[in-house]
């Protein structure tokens, strides 16, 4: 891999050889391999949720360093990061200049913006990038993944999986850029990323939503009209900083169009009705991805939008699913059970954050219905079947075990006999990969039983 040098050297070996106060020299005891991407970063300071810190990462692969660049970085997530000894973050790639520069890491396409995750609760180490892969498999965009190791200020950290950040760009979410000036009645149709989410923190403060930050639903998680919504639209792109009134009207008539069209009477008439709006086909995806993982944040959290100019609105990419797979937590009950992650208002209705109307509305049309189980069927024989949802997990498996990155990760955090959210369960690693193996084909065939009842 060639070593990508834009800046000069002593402003990364100057950060990568200071001396830190957070250092704690953990010394692993299972031998690394040398065919493990291994991250180093040090930074100036101790790392924060914000803002981002200078700091120096270098890759060294196979005894080589195979990337070096100052980065800012910052914590992540907004449960994870409180309750979970084991952080994740978000860096952004720098030049000497300390101004954003896009680069490809690890033979992933060039960008500025990264996330290292960092599987804590998740024992399989793999819920994320299984979910990813099964997207991309099925022709829609998910953030890509490449397994590391990491080390912050002198300090081993274990598995992590580096991944792309969602953002507008062509090799990432590709819809058009918009500029500030882009007000015309073509431009200003597109590009927009939202995301409906926490903004901060794991309790609900509705004044951390304001008027700078996102535009609330006219309707209730009953899909009634209500000043009381609690259904917030977060501007993601443009940013909150770049995104003019005119097109944050834009952005928000667009969507209450389509909910009025969606509560109306007429919803499912093809030419009044919320098809005029919508690219179905990414809508129906979107619920078939959130469903099989039985992803509990799905639709309500962590859930990104997108409309390209000229185009309808689409749902989309996936985001986060720590917490899929049947996850113990998973309803507000703490039941493990089949059911449909679209309902979650029947079995939470007290959550601070429900389930949009659209999908129970959207069901309650033959048309998407039919749509959506001829889809489900044509997956099911295919990309979805049980032997390719075993393939992937057991490909995923077997390179992250043969090289001792699972031994190194556990061995550091010694966690496997404890019950930490959203594993309840104790036991091996190998134990929790055999779970999700059986529960995901388990909650297929109750999906194949049941999606023509819906």
């Amino acid at each position: 891999m060639k070593l990508l040098v834009t800046f000069p050297l002593f402003v990364v070996w100057g950060l990568l050889n200071c001396n830190s106060s957070h250092q704690k020299d953990y010394v692993l005891q299972t031998p690394k391999n040398k065919n493990v991407p291994y991250i180093i970063i040090q930074s100036e300071k101790e790392i924060v949720d914000d803002p981002k810190r200078k700091a120096a990462m270098k890759i060294v692969l196979k005894d080589s360093t195979v990337f070096k660049s100052p980065i800012g970085i910052e914590l992540r997530g907004a449960t994870s990061q409180m309750f979970y000894d084991k952080k994740s973050y978000g860096f952004e790639l720098r030049n000497a200049k300390d101004e954003s520069s896009a680069a490809s890491l690890l033979g992933l396409p060039k960008n500025s913006a990264w996330v290292l995750h960092g599987p804590y609760g998740d024992k399989t180490l793999l819920r994320n990038t299984v979910a990813y892969q099964l997207s991309n498999d099925i022709g829609r965009y998910a953030a890509r993944t490449k397994f590391v190791e990491l080390e912050i200020n002198g300090e081993y950290l274990g598995f992590y999986v580096l991944m792309e950040k969602l953002k507008q760009d062509n090799d990432r979410i590709k819809i058009a850029k918009l500029s500030k000036n882009d007000t015309t009645a073509e431009k200003i149709t597109g590009g927009y990323i939202l995301k409906i989410d926490k903004t901060v923190g794991n309790d609900r403060n509705d004044s951390d939503y304001n008027e700078e930050n996102s535009f609330v639903s006219q309707y209730d998680a009953k899909g009634k009209l209500s000043k009381r919504s609690k259904t917030h639209f977060l501007y993601e792109y443009p940013k909150v900083k770049n995104i003019n009134p005119i097109q944050r009207k834009y952005i928000q008539n667009y969507i209450s169009t389509f909910e009025n069209a969606l509560a109306s009477e007429n919803f499912k008439d093809p030419e009044k009705g919320y098809q005029n709006y919508i690219d179905v086909d990414s809508f129906i995806d979107f619920f078939i991805l959130t469903e099989l993982m039985q992803n509990h944040d799905g639709y309500r959290l962590s859930t990104y939008l997108q409309k390209d100019r000229g185009q309808k609105l689409q749902m989309g990419p996936i985001w986060d699913f720590d917490i899929a797979f049947g996850s113990d937590n998973g309803f507000c009950d703490g039941m493990n059970r089949h059911a449909w992650v679209f309902q979650y208002n029947q079995y939470c209705s007290g959550d601070a954050w429900l389930v949009p109307f659209w999908w129970k509305r959207l069901i309650s049309d033959e048309a998407f219905k039919n749509k959506l189980i001829t889809r489900w069927k044509a997956l099911r024989a295919k990309q979805l079947s049980d032997n390719q949802l075993d393939k992937t997990i057991d490909g995923f498996n077997k390179e992250i075990t043969e090289k001792g990155m699972v031994a190194r990760n556990f061995e550091r955090w010694d966690i496997l006999n404890e019950r930490i959210t959203p594993n309840s369960t104790k036991g091996s690693h190998e134990k929790e990969i055999n779970r999700m193996k059986s529960w995901l084909k388990e909650h297929a065939h109750w999906i194949d039983e049941n999606i023509e009842r819906l």
